[in-house]
């Protein structure tokens, strides 16, 4: 009798499951490993759980104090290790950055097994210690970093090249897009779109919301909604109140189904200082809405083919960004081109193609 073939064993390592696009990442992945009858598990820090996932689920939020004592703490790290010592996984990916080095550096060398480690953001430095030898030193347990985007795959060589890396984008469940975007949406007005979190101001939805006001939108009563949470979220209701737009820019926060606002959208404007791959560009594509983005670092110029499904602007430059959004609606042949091509141009980020790019970099 032949001996049964093993099956994969594979967890993932996030924050939360919601709010973020690498937790939203995790989420799909573990959806496509479990369809590939791989056994998946999630480990999850803290926050929500909102994104759907397939497998197990280990979250230490529910082994948390309201202080956060000493006593939590430790408990919460052995059950870590006896979670990783009685599962003996065939990988360990981790999604989240390493706001407190030394728990993390507790983490990678006497928690986790052999692990690698996705980058999802510009920002280098909240994945890994600017100092080499402490960048050394937390990743001595990793076997690689998988970066999101070309640009960070460029800065991580540059910079940390101990380590080997790959390019893996972020990817899009087209299926679950199409059936979430078909909801309708009760507004009885036209609107542009932005979304992202409110809790630091990579996003700046501040100069969205006065490149907005200078541009014919408000002219023409399209609206501006923007998605999301944070602790800034009063101070751009302020602004907007400041311009007088209070009734033209809509803070709805977070919904459940963010894809029928893309789908129903005229299309959707990306103003970030940075990112890694913006899921908010890939989505809206996906629903078939063109973009506008400044080509910030990094992503945009990966997404965004200028004039075939979205516009591709210099970067942090307002007044390229106004005439952007002009343009858009006051060309119908360009907009209309856009919106064409917007569902085409990124099928080479689907979940199939992706989780399949990850099972054939695993097995090897």
């Amino acid at each position: 009798m032949s001996q049964k073939s093993h099956r994969l064993k594979i967890c993932l390592v996030t924050v939360t499951l919601s709010d973020g696009g690498a937790e939203r990442c995790a989420a799909l992945l573990s959806n496509y490993f479990e369809n590939q009858d791989i056994e998946v598990y999630h480990v999850v820090f803290s926050g929500k759980v909102a994104y759907d996932y397939s497998g197990k689920l280990f979250h230490l939020e529910h082994l948390k104090d309201k202080r956060n004592s000493w006593w939590s703490r430790s408990k919460r790290f052995f059950a870590l290790k006896q979670f990783f010592d009685t599962n003996h996984f065939d990988y360990v990916i981790d999604f989240r950055t390493k706001e407190y080095l030394l728990q993390e550096m507790i983490i990678h060398n006497f928690v986790f097994p052999k692990f690698i480690q996705t980058i999802h953001s510009f920002k280098i430095k909240s994945y890994v210690p600017k100092n080499k030898f402490l960048a050394k030193l937390l990743y001595r347990n990793c076997q690689q970093f998988i970066s999101v985007s070309k640009g960070i795959q460029e800065k991580v060589n540059k910079n940390y090249n101990f380590l080997p890396t790959k390019l893996i984008y972020n990817p899009i469940d087209f299926e679950f897009i199409s059936n979430q975007s078909k909801q309708e949406v009760t507004n009885d007005f036209q609107y542009v779109l932005s979304a992202g979190s409110m809790n630091k101001n990579i996003k700046q939805f501040n100069k969205l919301v006065e490149c907005y006001a200078n541009s014919i939108l408000p002219s023409k009563k399209i609206k501006l909604i923007i998605l999301g949470e944070g602790k800034l979220k009063n101070k751009w209701i302020k602004l907007a109140e400041s311009l007088n737009l209070q009734d033209m820019v809509i803070f709805k926060g977070n919904v459940k189904n963010p894809f029928r606002y893309y789908k129903n959208a005229i299309f959707t404007i990306s103003t970030s200082k940075y990112e890694g791959m913006p899921m908010v560009l890939l989505e809206s594509l996906a629903c078939g809405t063109p973009i506008i983005s400044w080509d910030y670092a990094s992503g945009p110029k990966e997404i965004i083919s200028n004039k075939q499904n979205g516009l591709l602007i210099e970067n942090q430059d307002t007044d390229k960004l106004i005439e952007a959004m002009n343009l858009f609606v006051s060309d119908n042949n360009l907009y209309l081109q856009c919106k064409e091509n917007a569902v085409s141009s990124v099928k080479q980020f689907s979940l199939e193609t992706i989780g399949n790019e990850w099972l054939n970099h695993l097995k090897k």
